[in-house]
């Protein structure tokens, strides 16, 4: 099997750089599922290639914090942990309301209008993947609207984040309208000029979303009422 290119990769990208784009995408899609062990061997035989851009590839992946190094034994996926959880839906209850108050500030009647066309996707019965890729393009629009640069890159960067956490998570179709109107009060917020609404409005979706993440992981026996504990306990002490 050749080195399948990512959307990201172009036939002049790095040997080294395919595997990670490729690789990468499997684990934030978890069809490589958090804690299995990854040997470079065999890799480098999927992909046809020698150990060498296999292992730079894990680097890569390792200083993502999506694979940790074992010594001598080769690499294993990174858990999805409590303390994971919160540290991405800490910098989402951070960034989503303040991008949300200043898109209230400078959308245009075209990004409303293009914010409005995302919400209508909502309509239709979605699986995980596309739910996740429909709330990606919905939040990150909100981003653009927002006039900053890192607001946007980092937005982009926690949702790619989100999506590994919320394929693991959700096994089920989301149902038809289920997100709508809580994206359409957002969006009437927005429109209206009303910062402080639109901020609120998203402060309490990224807080339901915790809670419903966290009530899922503990389902699905991945996450233990001890751990939570500890890792509350951890969060609450702080550095």
């Amino acid at each position: 099997m050749s080195v399948d290119a990512s959307p990201a990769a172009t036939a002049h990208t790095p040997v080294s750089e395919r595997i990670y784009l490729a690789l990468r995408r499997e684990i934030m899609r978890c069809e490589i599922a958090p804690g299995t062990t990854l040997d470079a061997a065999a890799i480098a035989d999927r992909y046809e290639v020698s150990k060498t851009p296999v292992r730079d590839a894990m680097q890569k992946l390792a200083a993502d914090g999506l694979v940790a190094i074992l010594p001598r034994s080769g690499y294993r996926v990174a858990a999805i942990t409590f303390q994971a959880v919160h540290e991405i839906l800490d910098l989402r209850a951070a960034i989503g309301p303040h991008a949300a108050r200043q898109a209230a500030r400078y959308a245009t009647a075209a990004e409303i209008a293009e914010l409005r066309g995302i919400v209508r996707e909502y309509a239709a019965p979605l699986d995980v993947g596309a739910m996740q890729q429909v709330a990606r393009r919905f939040h990150v629009a909100i981003a653009r609207c927002a006039r900053n640069k890192r607001v946007v890159a980092l937005s982009e960067s926690l949702f790619d984040e989100l999506e590994r956490l919320l394929r693991f998570a959700i096994d089920f179709t989301v149902k038809a309208g289920q997100h709508s109107d809580e994206h359409t009060a957002l969006v009437d917020a927005i429109e209206a000029g009303d910062g402080e609404r639109a901020a609120a409005i998203e402060t309490a979706h990224i807080r339901h979303a915790r809670e419903f993440l966290i009530e899922r992981l503990m389902t699905l026996g991945y996450l233990s009422e001890s751990e939570i504990r500890v890792g509350s306990a951890a969060r609450s002490t702080g550095p």
